[in-house]
């Protein structure tokens, strides 16, 4: 008898875990039908305009794009295509596509061999489709929660609440170069994460609560910029997940620096121009 009631409470914890984290009902979405309809749908947390995919790629590059998010989606490990300069055109692709779908939780990076006249990616890091669906859903309702919360923010507050929202979470010292730490799924999931998450994370955010913002991105580093009275600014939120005490002088650095002291990325030309007075500065923070 002794047993049973424990099982019984064992099923009720794991319900309740189950509903809360994954099967709530959701209240509110940003995602039109239209969309949906869009090749450019991945899932309900995040439309995408693909800006870089049509600005920066021709039509190879395009293919080796597309191929990575039907690897991603569909968790092949291996693939084929056969290109000219594929060195240069895969660069560009991986590239664009980390930029205009951060809410492709299962896209960690990928690697590739380049021969005369075809390329193999290895896509050996990504995550199943049971993770991604788990993870989808549970980003969703973790989405609804702050969609509520920040329902009668102004745009300052906003963006405050979503600095000290990422901030909140951890920087994951441990295992900071591994690829599964490259996505919105280990900020959500895990609570961790490094900078490609922690940017990807606030991207998703700012989307949901109407906050124009972009995500940029160079050889070390991913950051955001974020759009406050028609000008856009610094948003980095890696700076603050470095100080746990947000009384600290440095908390609000990423309101107008990166961690690296770097203002522009990949693709320099086809972003709006940025200012040079901090954020922190106009909030007075």
């Amino acid at each position: 008898m002794k047993k049973s009631r424990v099982f019984v409470y064992f099923l009720i914890v794991i319900s309740a875990f189950m509903i809360n984290f994954y099967y709530r009902p959701i209240h509110t979405s940003n995602i039109s039908a239209k969309y949906k309809k869009s090749d450019a749908y991945i899932n309900n947390l995040y439309e995408s305009d693909e800006f870089f995919k049509n600005k920066v790629l021709d039509k190879e590059g395009k293919e080796l794009y597309e191929k990575l998010i039907d690897m991603s989606l569909n968790d092949v490990e291996k693939a084929e295509l056969s290109c000219d300069e594929c060195d240069g055109k895969m660069h560009d692709s991986y590239l664009a596509l980390y930029l205009d779908h951060p809410e492709l939780i299962s896209y960690r990076g990928a690697r590739y061999r380049v021969y005369p006249t075809y390329i193999e990616i290895i896509n050996d890091q990504n995550l199943s489709k049971l993770q991604t669906y788990f993870g989808t859903r549970r980003i969703e309702r973790e989405m609804d929660i702050i969609k509520k919360e920040t329902a009668n923010m102004n745009e300052k507050e906003k963006i405050i609440y979503v600095y000290n929202y990422v901030a909140s979470h951890n920087y994951d010292h441990i295992f900071m170069y591994s690829k599964s730490n490259q996505s919105a799924y280990s900020f959500f999931t895990k609570g961790s994460s490094v900078c490609a998450g922690f940017a990807k994370a606030s991207q998703i955010i700012f989307q949901n609560i109407g906050v124009d913002s972009l995500l940029v991105l160079d050889d070390d580093h991913m950051w955001n910029y974020v759009k406050y009275k028609d000008k856009w600014y610094i948003f980095d939120s890696t700076v603050g997940t470095s100080y746990t005490d947000k009384t600290h002088n440095g908390f609000y650095d990423g309101l107008g620096e990166t961690t690296t002291g770097e203002t522009t990325g990949y693709f320099e030309d086809l972003y709006p121009e940025i200012e040079s007075k901090k954020l922190r500065d106009i909030f007075k923070l």
